[in-house]
């Protein structure tokens, strides 16, 4: 099982025949007997930038590419909470508030008829969508098609006790992005390639009742050769195997 990230996405929005290009992601996963329950839509998207024509333009291609998601199968879609690095005035907290709200009410929707739901991501630096500004967030929008994707190389950047937010987290928690870093920065690298430790992570994850992906979002393992990404995709599917056995 994996996710379909934003770019596979775009690759679906922008070709000259989309749905010949979804019914052989459809087949393709028939064939290998894969799973695709978790997509990542716009990656860029900024449902709260101060301008109208950006927020409009965003939204649609946010309900566009969970309409492709919805048809190839997936059933929960990362999307980040909109915002910037920080507020100067208490105005434009409550205006991203505002936005975030009424922008994710909208999308929460949209899920709900597509038998879908929304899990928004906790961020490094964005007020509103660190882990616990993200709980605050959630109730504001109040939807029943919205839920938390925990990024775990997010946490530890801003050094939260990962494991305690996987528990406040649960009853939300739809989706995962698993990943290790020294916490310097958003590296992605496979779990045990940084600092987190993950025996009480994984203790935290068994205790909770989250039966969606452990997904693992590792970018920072790419490499160019072909041999040494078969090597390191098939080292970070043996780490995950262990976690998951702890």
């Amino acid at each position: 099982a994996f996710e379909a990230s934003t770019e596979h996405l775009v690759r679906i929005e922008t070709d000259p025949d989309p749905d010949a290009r979804i019914d052989e992601v459809r087949e393709c996963l028939s064939r290998l007997g894969l799973s695709m329950p978790q997509a990542h839509a716009l990656l860029q998207a900024n449902v709260a930038h101060p301008d109208a024509d950006k927020r409009r333009a965003d939204m649609a291609r946010l309900r566009r590419h969970m309409q492709i998601a919805a048809r190839m199968g997936v059933r929960v879609v990362v999307i980040h909470p909109g915002g910037a690095h920080g507020y100067t005035t208490q105005a434009e907290r409550d205006r991203v508030l505002e936005l975030n709200v009424e922008a994710f009410r909208r999308l929460g929707d949209l899920a709900g008829e597509l038998g879908m739901r929304i899990g928004m991501e906790n961020m490094m630096h964005r007020e509103s969508a660190t882990a616990y500004g993200l709980l605050d967030l959630l109730d504001a929008i109040d939807h029943p098609a919205m839920g938390i994707t925990l990024d775990t190389s997010h946490a530890n950047v801003v050094r939260l006790d990962i494991a305690t937010v996987i528990q406040e987290f649960a009853p939300r928690l739809v989706a995962t992005h698993i990943s290790d870093n020294d916490g310097s920065g958003d590296q992605h690298l496979n779990p045990g390639n940084g600092d987190i430790d993950w025996v009480p992570v994984m203790a935290a994850f068994g205790a909770t009742a989250y039966d969606g992906l452990f997904n693992l979002e590792i970018p920072g393992e790419r490499h160019e050769l072909l041999g040494l990404r078969a090597i390191k995709s098939r080292a970070a599917c043996e780490t995950a195997q262990w976690l998951l056995s702890l």
